[in-house]
């Protein structure tokens, strides 16, 4: 049985994350900003005795230091990181502000950066750690050349920018034996995606997590897609 922490497990990706990775027998430590409303994590609790949830904002600094800073002094190890929660802008060059690409980068940059300095005590207490940016095709660079869409400038900028952490990230970590890889989920049907999107919730969470299972015990410091094809920068 490994240790998982999920961060954004309250809702989309991160709550199917949860429900899977609780179903194969793992224990689950599910971070979301209000545990007291997260009512489908509390009905999985009521389920999975394995499952905990845990007040956590990845946007602010003292919400996550007092999350980890509590599971160390407990001796607590995670052997599975998922750098989950995200939020998306649809906005353009022309239309985003400043403000909104702030708020942006605070949670899928900064906020990745800050969970995975904070886990390290935890991750370096299993004997193969590894973190999990999740990232998107909407942060390679080099796929921007193949297509004109446009808009969603702060959320694609943040991606690129979150695997830049995770290649920088595995390169700090390795004398540590914590490997860092950053996975996208495909186009998935959720407040994020939209209704267009290509994959139902639990088939991407599924394809990921296969990927991950068939991962070689080695990799790090690279860009997977839900299939387990890499993805160039």
């Amino acid at each position: 049985m490994k240790t998982i922490f999920i961060t954004g497990s309250n809702r989309g990706i991160g709550l199917e994350l949860t429900k899977q990775l609780l179903g194969t027998g793992n224990q689950v430590l599910a971070g979301c900003r209000d545990p007291e409303k997260a009512e489908s994590l509390r009905a999985l609790q009521r389920e999975f005795e394995q499952l905990e949830i845990l007040r956590l904002s990845v946007d602010k600094e003292d919400s996550v230091l007092s999350c980890f800073d509590q599971l160390a002094s407990e001796n607590r190890k995670i052997d599975l990181l998922f750098n989950n929660a995200g939020i998306i802008d649809w906005s353009d060059l022309n239309e985003v502000t400043p403000d909104s690409l702030e708020e942006v980068y605070r949670t899928n940059l900064i906020g990745a950066f800050l969970v995975l300095r904070a886990s390290l005590p935890c991750l370096g207490k299993s004997s193969d750690p590894l973190v999990v940016n999740l990232s998107s095709r909407l942060g390679s660079i080099s796929l921007r050349g193949n297509t004109q869409l446009g808009g969603a400038l702060a959320y694609q900028c943040s991606k690129a920018a979150l695997n830049m952490l995770t290649k920088q990230g595995a390169i700090d970590l390795e004398p540590q034996g914590i490997r860092v890889i950053s996975l996208s989920p495909g186009w998935v049907k959720t407040e994020l995606g939209g209704s267009e999107a290509k994959y139902e919730v639990h088939e991407s969470v599924r394809l990921m997590l296969e990927t991950l299972q068939h991962l070689d015990p080695k990799a790090s410091g690279i860009f997977l897609g839900e299939e387990g094809s890499e993805i160039s920068w």
